[in-house]
């Protein structure tokens, strides 16, 4: 029942206005616990969306905050793969939000300042200690105040600062290799001032913003790179390779197809997903390759470019980008998606045709979303788990 909130004295407001912030702190638990079950429960994942994304459409919420919750979901609420609780990463944090008495704004700059780089240089011990009494400064403070603090209490810890670089001669050196899993691979290596300078700045200039999704820096930065990479290949800028342009070919295992594993297997090693291909069957040219038991080709497809370039030419100037609903990547970082796809039939004509960003364009793949066109433009449906209406979204009307 609904508290009639302008009855009363002056102190019976003010009583009753700490009492309603005191609920939404037990409501704020318990989202964060709710958040942390899914997240660990790998529920976000088998949805096809990551974490924060998710958490940002079914709130309703800016992505920064929903990347925050997740955060602090994982550090208050952590568990094992097997889903077993294990101790708090901000034990007194937990206990402060666990008793009321802190929001969740007091947990998300205590697990932010607590994983910054001052903070892993200073001992374990400083470290329990500073979260300790951060946490007892979040039931006295606002939480900007709060964050100020925290910035002064680890300088003092770290007054040294970080080490300084060691003279070392300048080298370019890059080593690729496949993991051992087949789940990708690994780049190392060390560049010259120079290169390093071309790469950050090509990295920084498609680099996603961290408000945009639950990702750490290092995460974000190789999406970057390989949506250069994608870039160079789809802009054909490449010296030719063999004879022809560099392209991707997906190995078809014939056991896989036969115990409906449904993968495919990539040139240079490590094993990507039906979703995977899918994307791929979309806006590039692959080349499938179905191998038996004994390693020998049992079909090698043509090669075949499904989109003309007027074809994308039309659906860039229909869309002027990434179609899906709060996206702004511009037409030359998309690729082109069959609404029906190609591979089920699906015709390559304009009104089959929509422009995704790298990111949107896997999660169509993946998470349940569908696109149909309404009036000569992209409408996007939600999956059911994220909105029992599956109210359509689209794009404002460019202008």
């Amino acid at each position: 029942m609904r508290v009639d909130v302008r009855s009363g004295s002056r102190q019976d407001r003010v009583d009753q206005l700490s009492y309603l912030k005191t609920v939404l702190r037990q409501a704020e638990l318990d989202m964060v616990e709710l958040v942390a079950s899914l997240d660990s429960g790998g529920d976000f994942v088998e949805l096809g969306v990551r974490p924060a994304q998710a958490v940002a459409d079914l709130l309703r919420c800016r992505e920064a905050e929903a990347r925050r919750m997740v955060a602090v979901a994982r550090a208050v609420f952590p568990t094992t793969l097997g889903g077993l609780a294990l101790e708090p990463r901000l034990p007194a944090t937990a206990m402060a939000l666990a008793g009321w008495e802190i929001d969740q704004a007091h947990a998300e700059v205590i697990e932010h300042a607590l994983r910054k780089g001052a903070a892993e240089r200073i001992s374990p011990e400083q470290w329990s200690s500073l979260e300790e009494q951060l946490a007892g400064l979040a039931r006295l403070y606002r939480p900007d105040e709060l964050a100020g603090l925290a910035a002064q209490m680890l300088d003092r810890l770290d007054q040294d600062g970080p080490p300084p670089d060691e003279d070392e001669p300048q080298v370019n050196e890059l080593h690729l290799s496949a993991a051992a899993d087949d789940a990708g691979g690994r780049v190392k290596g060390r560049l010259d001032a120079a290169t390093f300078e071309v790469l950050c700045r090509a990295v920084r200039a498609v680099l996603c913003p961290a408000t945009d999704e639950l990702k750490s820096l290092g995460e974000r930065q190789a999406d970057a790179l390989g949506e250069i990479c994608e870039h160079a290949l789809d802009e054909g800028r490449l010296p030719l390779e063999g004879g022809e342009r560099p392209h991707v070919t997906a190995i078809l295992d014939y056991q896989w197809m036969r115990e409906q594993a449904r993968g495919l297997m990539f040139d240079f090693g490590g094993r990507g997903t039906a979703a995977d291909l899918r994307t791929l069957l979309c806006d590039c040219g692959v080349t499938p390759v179905v191998f038996n038991g004994a390693s020998q080709p049992l079909d090698l497809g043509r090669e075949r470019r499904c989109v003309s370039l007027a074809q994308r030419r039309a659906v860039a100037a229909r869309d002027r980008g990434c179609a899906h609903p709060g996206c702004h990547r511009n037409p030359a970082w998309c690729q082109v998606h069959h609404l029906v796809e190609w591979v089920n039939g699906g015709e390559t004509n304009i009104e089959d045709l929509v422009m995704l960003c790298r990111t949107h364009h896997r999660m169509i793949h993946q998470s349940g979303w569908e696109i149909r066109m309404r009036h000569g433009r992209p409408e996007f449906i939600p999956p059911r788990w994220l909105d029992s209406t599956q109210a359509p979204r689209r794009q404002p009307v460019p202008a």
